[in-house]
């Protein structure tokens, strides 16, 4: 790949819509807060053993210089052997200290990425379906998964950047008092070093970020394209979703071409430069040494020993660079998840929620995902306890819509939602929800068995009283065909079922929660007629007092309703039963032609004739 084609990815690629700009300051200041807040004990050992490992490295070149000038002194034995036997107890306090510190520092960040994966999750399901609408679920995964993982080496590569930078002022005032001319010398090249440094701060951090970034366009993709792939398939789309996916993984590569091209050329320099200023000390302290001979050759080499474990953590530092802004912007982006905010919020002083009747009222609601494009204007409706509504109207009237702010994945912008006589919001949510069951147009079900995904309606619920709600739907028919009954597992979003047994797990799981208020959003709409005709039969009984409030598009889910509500760009045009609104030969008539007609009995009884 070209230079000048990779380098366009310096530019910085768009921020997802709860993205927050944070200074490193606050970063370091947040990230250690964290530690101290959970874990400051184990953070203080794993600091103690460092501090240990870097003492015994610094006291090593004192005895290494001790033994030159013993030997010179002709003192050979005791000093030889007396300080070879301490340099060797060092090196082993060295080791074992670094051994502590390693050992104490991976319990440390295993800690703290299971605690910050475990916010991050709970933001994910604090937040409400805005966050969700607005946001891919695959770039969310991957900050609770790529980013947190970032953050944990953070905290080794944090931790080893605080001890090098004690190591390096430690060694300085050594190198001033050890020889304040060769001191000087040695620090003519650190103002460079450091203006490289702050260049590969500001390069790396923002490389790093568009890294970053394309890694969760990457795992969006991906999430996507599996999630997706009976689609693809069936309209033979893999060629295509493979070059899609081939033009965002090499997005990816780019970006990282780029982060490694900027530290391959900065290392180089870096290291020349170290190799400058110790061959300056070796020139003009030979010099010094044996011309002058005010410096002995164990000093000048003592002297290069400390030079060394000056350099060294300097190009330590340095080579952290790269992780180390990887790691920030995966902090800044940890925290900026951690720190979205959901829109659909409780009241700081909740009702507790009596057992519902579930009268239902919409009060002059408006709603929009849009400002500019407002969905429900001055809307109103009532609903009284015990009734069952049928929602109809061509897609995207807004009937989903108005299910969703009833259950509160939405609030309303202006007006209120009434349900027995208290707007919802004041509600406690938790208690409220509860009294709700919804069974989606879309129904998931979780990897697990089937009694597994019903009793999630109600997780105290017995073995008896799950059979009993997946009799109640009839599906207790097709349960106890499957070799293992209850016990069977569903599969991933349970794919092991067909689209009918899915639906009607899905109805047993909301029916086992005994709902005051049930939402079925066009949830017999992928039912044949066989199970469609249980269901029927159940729904008489399992809907008698309780509030039903049904979105359908099967003609007998429709003919059942008490009442038929027909909305039409987000307002109500009709109102009544099945038969009241075909004698009209309205709006409802006109999709009962499109929409039901052909489901109907006598349609059926027509097409078999001209078979």
């Amino acid at each position: 790949m070209r230079v000048n084609e990779a380098m366009g990815f310096i530019q910085e690629l768009p921020d997802d819509k709860y993205d927050r700009k944070y200074g490193d300051i606050y970063l370091f200041k947040r990230l250690f807060g964290y530690i101290a807040k959970h874990d400051m004990k184990t953070f203080s050992t794993v600091l103690a053993w460092m501090i240990l490992q870097t003492g015994a490295t610094i006291g090593i070149p004192f005895f290494i210089k001790f033994i030159i000038e013993g030997v010179q002194d002709g003192d050979f034995n005791v000093i030889f052997y007396v300080e070879t036997a301490a340099v060797i107890v060092l090196y082993g306090l060295f080791w074992y200290a670094q051994y502590r510190a390693l050992y104490k520092s991976s319990i440390l960040t295993g800690e703290m990425l299971r605690r910050v994966r475990k916010d991050s999750f709970e933001t994910l399901l604090s937040n409400d379906m805005n966050f969700y609408d607005e946001n891919k679920s695959g770039k969310l995964v991957s900050r609770v998964t790529n980013d947190s993982d970032t953050i944990s080496q953070m905290v080794q590569i944090t931790t080893s950047f605080l001890i090098n930078i004690l190591v390096m002022l430690v060694v300085i005032i050594i190198l001033f008092v050890t020889d304040v001319r060769l001191a000087g010398i040695t620090l003519a090249v650190v103002p460079i070093l450091f203006g490289l440094g702050i260049g590969i701060r500001l390069f790396s951090r923002k490389t790093s970020k568009n890294w970053r970034k394309t890694i969760a366009i990457l795992n969006a993709n991906v999430a996507e394209s599996i999630s997706g792939i009976e689609v693809t398939k069936s309209f033979n789309q893999e060629k295509d979703a493979f070059e899609r996916f081939k033009g965002i993984n090499m997005r990816n590569y780019r970006a990282a071409y780029v982060r490694a091209w900027g530290m391959s050329i900065f290392f180089p320099i870096i290291e020349t430069l170290f190799g400058v200023g110790t061959f300056l000390v070796l020139y003009f302290g030979g010099r010094i040494t044996f011309q002058i001979g005010d410096l002995t050759v164990a000093t000048l080499y003592f002297f290069i020993l400390m030079l060394n474990r000056f350099f060294m953590p300097l190009l330590e530092i340095t080579r952290f660079f790269n992780q180390f802004e990887a790691g920030l912007a995966a902090v800044e982006r940890i925290f900026s998840l951690m720190d979205s905010k959901p829109k659909v919020v409780e009241d700081p002083n909740p009702l507790p929620v009596p057992k519902l009747t579930g009268k239902i009222d919409f009060k002059n609601i408006t709603f929009y995902y849009n400002e500019t494009e407002p969905l429900y204007k001055d809307f109103t409706l009532s609903i009284p306890s015990a009734e069952t509504v049928a929602i109809a109207g061509r897609t995207g009237a807004g009937k989903s819509t108005l299910v969703s702010l009833i259950a509160r994945f939405y609030d309303v912008v202006e007006g209120s939602i009434i349900v027995d006589g208290t707007d919802i919001r004041k509600y406690v949510m938790q208690d409220y929800r509860n009294q709700i069951g919804i069974v989606l147009q879309d129904n998931i079900l979780f990897s697990g068995s089937i009694e597994e995904n019903i009793r999630y309606g109600k997780l105290d619920a017995t073995r008896e009283e799950i059979e009993k709600a997946a009799k109640s739907v009839h599906a207790w028919e097709f349960i106890q065909s499957l070799p293992q009954g209850l016990d069977t597992e569903v599969g991933e979003k349970g794919t092991k079922l067909s689209a009918g047994q899915k639906q009607l797990v899905a109805f047993a799981r909301a029916l086992l929660s005994d709902p005051r208020i049930l939402i079925l959003d066009e949830a017999t709409a992928a039912i044949d007629a066989y199970t469609e005709s249980l269901i029927q039969e159940a729904l008489k009984v399992l809907l008698k007092n309780r509030t039903a409030i049904i979105i359908a598009h099967r003609l007998t889910t429709v003919e059942n309703a008490d009442r038929i509500i027909v909305i039409d760009d987000a307002q109500i045009v009709e109102e009544g039963s099945h038969q009241q609104l075909m004698d009209k030969k309205g709006k409802y008539w006109q999709l009962y032609d499109m929409y039901f007609r052909h489901q109907s009995l006598e349609y059926v009884e027509q097409a078999a004739e001209l078979v």
